[in-house]
């Protein structure tokens, strides 16, 4: 019964964390149409918007590291799932073990390093040159991508390890 509800605390948790990064994509993808539309009408009217391109970049960050992070939970990134398929059992399980180690080792160094890198922005008063808001929104996503990454991969180390593994009994 114990057993039973852990698992089902942990579900809602995965829910709840991927409908976060799935409104973060939303909101970033929203708003970089919006940027870049502003942007073209800006040149056609011969009056572009200075901000416009440093905003556009600064979306397309966020949206890039969330998506990585968040695409690991279906466990098809940076895999060649044919060329495993082709190797003998005990490799395809070994290399699963080895595609864990790497993802969460991936994802625990962008989140440590990007980090301190937000400390040292926030100590610095970094500002972005033509929109001036604080660099550490923009460093933010290193470790927020980093903490989601660790996540989604356990989150599908636990859903579906035939994805990791292969179809390979544990």
């Amino acid at each position: 019964m114990e057993r039973l509800r852990s698992s089902q605390r942990l579900k809602v948790f995965f829910e709840v964390v991927n409908a976060l990064a799935e409104k973060i994509l939303l909101l970033t993808l929203g708003g970089l149409f919006v940027t870049v539309i502003i942007q073209i009408i800006g040149r056609i009217v011969g009056m572009p918007a200075p901000w416009t391109e440093e905003g556009t970049r600064y979306l397309f960050l966020w949206m890039m590291f969330i998506a990585l992070a968040y695409g690991f939970r279906f466990g098809e990134s940076a895999r060649v799932n044919v060329f495993m398929d082709l190797l003998p059992a005990p490799v395809r399980k070994l290399s699963g073990y080895i595609y864990l180690v790497a993802t969460i080792g991936f994802f625990v160094f962008i989140a440590v390093y990007g980090g301190e890198l937000v400390i040292q922005q926030v100590a610095m008063n970094e500002k972005g040159a033509a929109i001036m808001i604080p660099m550490a929104a923009i460093g933010m996503t290193l470790p927020v991508s980093g903490v989601l990454g660790v996540i989604t991969t356990f989150q599908c180390l636990i859903e579906t390890p035939e994805k990791i593994f292969g179809g390979i009994d544990l």
